[in-house]
């Protein structure tokens, strides 16, 4: 058994406190950072102004509601 000073307990519980808190950061900014890609993945771009949209779910075809112009599901980078 590993022999500590009563001096040590308070170190050692701040350390694993704060060991605890961070892995829950980083849980929470992995989840945020995915649902940011799946939002943006469903985001569309108007080929004429540049405006972002999202677009209604299975529309292979939508009208910029800035311009009015009809851009179809093709992501921007297949310019």
């Amino acid at each position: 058994m590993i022999r500590t000073g009563l001096a040590f307990l308070p170190l050692l519980y701040a350390v694993v406190l704060a060991g605890a808190v961070l892995l829950l950061w980083l849980a929470g900014e992995w989840r945020r950072s995915r649902l940011r890609r799946r939002e943006w993945r469903a985001m569309g771009q108007c080929r004429l102004c540049a405006e972002w949209v999202r677009p209604a779910q299975g529309a292979d075809l939508w009208r910029c509601p800035v311009c009015r112009a009809l851009n179809d599901r093709a992501a921007p980078s297949d310019l």
